[in-house]
């Protein structure tokens, strides 16, 4: 059975786990490098210290994450995070709909995140649960646009 909750800081060491899980497969493909591969518990605690996440647990273990912030007007995603096994279920999903359900009690006009150019399943993820494109960015030290901002208005 599956359980979405909000983290505990006990969570830290097993999330950075499922972070770098979830990221591994885009080791050596993403230019620049994922800071997933250097994530640590403290740098992921040094993370969470501006905002929340939730996590889903299947047996008492932690298969997916979310982090979630204000940013603006809006809530900003990120660290969206599934372990390979447990892909194609929903679970990326059901995180960004409580987050939703979330943001909307806040008063927030939607949500926000940032996406690499390159992920285009991810992009058809997000524009499935109503995303659109907001505008491209452009990591430091590079000269063509790396990622895009996509926004849910509510």
């Amino acid at each position: 059975m599956l359980k979405l909750r909000d983290y505990q800081v006990d969570d830290i060491p097993e999330m950075t786990e499922v972070i770098k899980a979830a990221f591994a497969e885009y080791q050596g493909k993403l230019e620049p490098p994922s800071s997933a591969e250097k994530k640590s518990p403290e740098v992921v605690r040094q993370e969470l210290e501006h905002g929340n996440a939730l996590v889903i647990e299947a047996k008492a273990k932690i298969i997916a994450c979310v982090f979630y912030k204000p940013k603006g007007d809006f809530v900003y995603l990120e660290r969206l995070s599934v372990l390979p096994e447990y892909r194609g279920q929903g679970l990326a999903s059901q995180l960004i709909k409580e987050v939703e359900n979330r943001a909307r009690k806040t008063g927030a006009k939607g949500l926000s995140l940032s996406v690499r150019l390159v992920l285009t399943k991810q992009q058809d993820l997000y524009k499935r649960l109503g995303f659109r494109f907001e505008s491209f960015g452009t990591h430091s030290g590079y000269s063509e646009p790396t990622f895009m901002t996509m926004l849910k208005s509510f």
